[in-house]
């Protein structure tokens, strides 16, 4: 059964659609109506590869809904003129996304009724959070979140903590650039090509990624890092209900130039 998760980004509503399969689809002219378009069904139907049509649950009844896949919600994101569609992706990528995959649906995450301050233990768990963001090259916005979780988890407020960071490489002039996973990215740029498996690996060969390990439920997880290299071309992104968990992003108008740094559009060149 087809469900219809509701949200809202800067009081304009974006609804989720979620099959059976588990796939994630936005609803296309809430995305485009929060991204600013003045014709929502006209940059659709420009920037869009692949509409697709569902019928999702309605106070008047089952209807047909326009819908997209994460990519052409991507591609809106990139072609948007608003400044906050910067603001939407990091939103979209980095809470609503990581999210639903986790619960299901979209979840504030639980927290317990703090106790009273402990001050010392404050200060350790803030040098702890500094000594991890340094070790695995959080992302600016990873930062906000984990402070953010990291208040809420000591009764503090969090409300001076800003909206939005700048998540870009150092030499971006203090812009955030849009980002993707490899998986995405490698589908739209060299589909059928490389798998995402051998292009972490190839990656880590090159000393843009490196393997890191974690303590988990069931022993020790591996995952993959972007190195200090790296950061020119992506980030660590974080899930804000486990900060612990990483997971390498790729900024889309610099993927071009990470394919050719391994080599890989030299080897498509010759195919």
């Amino acid at each position: 059964m087809t469900q219809m998760i509701p949200f809202e980004f800067d009081q304009q509503q974006v609804r989720v659609v979620q099959g059976d399969d588990g796939e994630i689809l936005f609803a296309a002219r809430d995305v485009a109506k929060a991204l600013g378009y003045a014709k929502p069904e006209n940059a659709i139907d420009r920037h869009c590869k692949g509409t697709l049509k569902r019928g999702t649950p309605t106070p008047s009844g089952k209807q047909m809904m326009r819908v997209i896949r994460e990519s052409d919600v991507y591609r809106l994101i990139v072609k948007s003129q608003l400044p906050s569609a910067e603001r939407f992706e990091a939103w979209v990528f980095e809470e609503v996304l990581p999210t639903i995959r986790q619960t299901g649906g979209y979840q504030l995450p639980q927290v317990d009724q703090p106790d009273p301050l402990d001050e010392s233990r404050l200060r350790g768990e803030m040098a702890l959070l500094q000594c991890y963001c340094a070790l695995t090259r959080v992302s600016e916005s990873g930062k906000v979140s984990m402070l953010q979780k990291l208040g809420q988890q000591h009764g503090l407020g969090t409300h001076f903590l800003p909206g939005y960071v700048v998540d870009g490489p150092a030499d971006a002039g203090g812009q955030s650039l849009p980002t993707a996973s490899a998986t995405e990215l490698l589908e739209r740029h060299l589909p059928g090509v490389i798998t995402t498996q051998s292009f972490n690996q190839l990656l880590a060969d090159h000393g843009f990624l490196e393997r890191k390990t974690r303590r988990a439920s069931k022993g020790v997880k591996g995952y993959w890092a972007v190195t200090e290299k790296g950061l020119a071309y992506g980030k660590n992104l974080t899930n804000p209900s486990n900060p612990r968990e990483t997971q390498p992003h790729w900024y889309g108008e610099r993927f071009d130039a990470l394919l050719d740094a391994v080599g890989l559009l030299k080897q498509e060149a010759l195919l």
